[in-house]
């Protein structure tokens, strides 16, 4: 007995336990409620006011809600709504957009005889266009509403729109008029036609806000306007009057085997930026004519780059949905708006017939340079253009150094030329010719032309000739020239400041040409003096070997003498 009550308890708290512990229907006063546990709409209710599902909370819909205007159902993160039922707004206004080419299916049961087709058109709208019933074309243009005599016969009959403007008239209603007088309508989102397009004028009738999960098996909805900002399924349902549907950025939707009939813009659904899309083209259904099936919209289009304030140039081609060409510049901080339009900002779609495109675009940013100097081609090319809001590119640029400035000596002479080496380096990422210009002070030097072509992380030894226009202590600065434009780029691709030499010490030319003559003085001095002592030893010498050869004379005269004396005793001897 003890374990038949046991089990009869666990029976009854099982079922206590399915039942929604929250309100199981919706407040009709106006006001605002929070779901914070899961609970049920079963019923056919009227939703007026703000309903919150919060963080672990479910509202399952599985009755008829008709929601006032300008209500609202916001799921929280971590909240989901299910809706198996349908929410009915309260005002809603339908429209079939026209265009040429479009046909009404016109259908009036069994209705014959003589009268009148009744033609309704938007008041707001000035349309230009024949409409053909037949072998009957009628002008209809600028007419609110238009009657055509008309025998019925019964059956469907087509009604054929010929268009004269870009402008596309949007009918609210068809009717019929017997020859009684009876009158049949058939409001616009009830014709059957080809090629046009369902529209909703006017604001929604009520919001849904999701930033948790919304999971749509079979339900309906009409006039909602519905903001995806968490995760949304959709299948086997259908959305009357309640698009476009946004799908905010980081987010997700997936779509199949449903309908989306009537927007109130030019596409279903929104995709905004990186938002995901899982859209069965096989299986879904949308408003079609001229209204996208789905598009994807960027919030903004802008591409930053290291050109700050450079007056560089922007050339682009294929942008967009319109596929929009031009030229622009980049502005002081180095940007480009690419996104100045909707369309531009539209990067992919699937049109109204279900054909998937997306823009083939480019991007051409260029730093205008010399012709002879600068001139290595300082631009990028990105294809495809960024399908990002924002996106960063830097384009290579050189890096111009003067490593040293080193003259030749340490003193010279002004207005006389003193070779000077210039040591300069590209250090950066692409390759540069540039002037090189030297200074003394804040004027410029007088100095030979400095052209040099430089690659990727070469350095080259320049040599060239420094004519200082004056006498004093002085130093050579040197660095690159940078083309005007480049504006505060300069101090990027070059240092500003330059390299410094050391001081030279320069004289005057008068003060220079006193010491040849001294010094040309010195030297005849010494040649006079030198030929004048050479002169006199001359002498000397000459003076003292004519003695000497005196001596020898009178030597030899002596030896003469005594032989001839000594001859004649001999022979006298003998």
């Amino acid at each position: 007995m003890r374990s038949v009550l046991f089990f009869i308890t666990l029976l009854i708290m099982a079922s206590l336990s399915t039942i929604p512990l929250g309100a199981a229907e919706p407040q009709n006063d106006g006001t605002s409620s929070t779901i914070s546990v899961s609970e049920t709409w079963a019923s056919n209710q009227q939703l007026d006011g703000q309903v919150i599902v919060t963080d672990g909370a479910t509202l399952t819909i599985n009755g008829d809600i008709t929601i006032s205007d300008d209500s609202s159902i916001i799921v929280q993160d971590g909240g989901t709504l299910a809706l198996n039922g349908n929410l009915f707004g309260q005002n809603i206004n339908a429209a079939l957009r026209v265009d040429d080419g479009s046909i009404i299916h016109a259908d009036f049961g069994s209705l014959s005889g003589n009268g009148q087709l009744i033609i309704n058109f938007e008041l707001y709208t000035t349309q230009y266009c024949n409409i053909t019933i037949g072998e009957e074309v009628t002008n209809v243009s600028s007419l609110s509403q238009v009657e055509i005599d008309i025998n019925f016969n019964g059956s469907p009959f087509d009604i054929v729109f010929e268009m004269y403007s870009y402008i596309l008239p949007e009918i609210t209603s068809i009717q019929s008029r017997d020859v009684n007088g009876a009158i049949q309508t058939i409001v616009a989102k009830n014709i059957n036609q080809t090629n046009s397009s369902l529209v909703w004028n006017g604001e929604p009738s009520f919001d849904i806000h999701i930033e948790g999960t919304m999971n749509s098996q079979g339900g309906e909805l009409h006039g909602a306007n519905i903001t995806c900002a968490g995760s949304c399924f959709f299948e086997n349902s259908t959305l009357i009057g309640s698009a476009p549907l946004n799908v905010e950025n980081g987010t997700s939707l997936s779509m199949k085997t449903s309908s989306i009939l009537g927007s109130r813009t030019d596409e279903d659904i929104v995709v905004h930026d990186s938002a995901i899309i899982n859209y069965d083209l096989l299986t879904m259904t949308g408003t079609g004519g001229t209204t996208d099936a789905w598009i994807r919209l960027l919030s903004q289009r802008v591409i930053q780059t290291n050109l700050i304030n450079a007056g560089a140039t922007v050339h682009y081609e294929g942008i967009g949905w319109s596929g929009h060409n031009g030229d622009n510049v980049l502005d002081e901080n180095g940007r480009i708006n690419l996104g100045t339009s909707e369309s531009r900002r539209i990067i992919e779609w699937v049109n109204g017939n279900g054909v998937y495109s997306s823009e083939s675009s480019e991007v051409l940013i260029t730093l205008n340079s010399g012709i002879t100097t600068w001139n290595h081609g300082y631009s990028i090319l990105i294809t495809p253009a960024p399908s990002t809001p924002y996106h960063e590119v830097s384009i290579d640029l050189p890096l111009v150094s003067i490593d040293s400035v080193v003259p030749e000596d340490t003193s010279g002479t002004a207005n006389i030329g003193i070779g000077v080496m210039v040591t300069v380096s590209n250090t950066g990422t692409a390759p540069v010719t540039t002037n090189i210009r030297c200074y003394e002070g804040d004027n410029l030097a007088d100095t030979t032309t400095l052209l040099t072509t430089l690659e990727i992380g070469e350095t080259k030894k320049i040599p060239t000739t420094w004519w200082a226009n004056s006498s004093g202590s002085k130093s050579l600065t040197c660095k690159a020239l940078v083309p005007i434009g480049f504006n505060l780029l300069s101090g990027i691709v070059s240092s500003s400041a330059g390299t410094t030499s050391n001081e030279i010490s320069f004289k005057n030319s008068e003060d220079k040409d006193e010491t040849p003559i001294i010094l040309y003085g010195a030297l005849l001095v010494f040649v006079i003096i030198g030929t004048v002592l050479f002169t006199r030893n001359s002498k000397q010498q000459d003076a003292t070997e004519v003695n000497q050869d005196e001596v020898e004379l009178d030597e030899m005269d002596e030896e003469k003498d005594y032989g001839q004396t000594s001859i004649p005793y001999e022979n006298s001897e003998d």
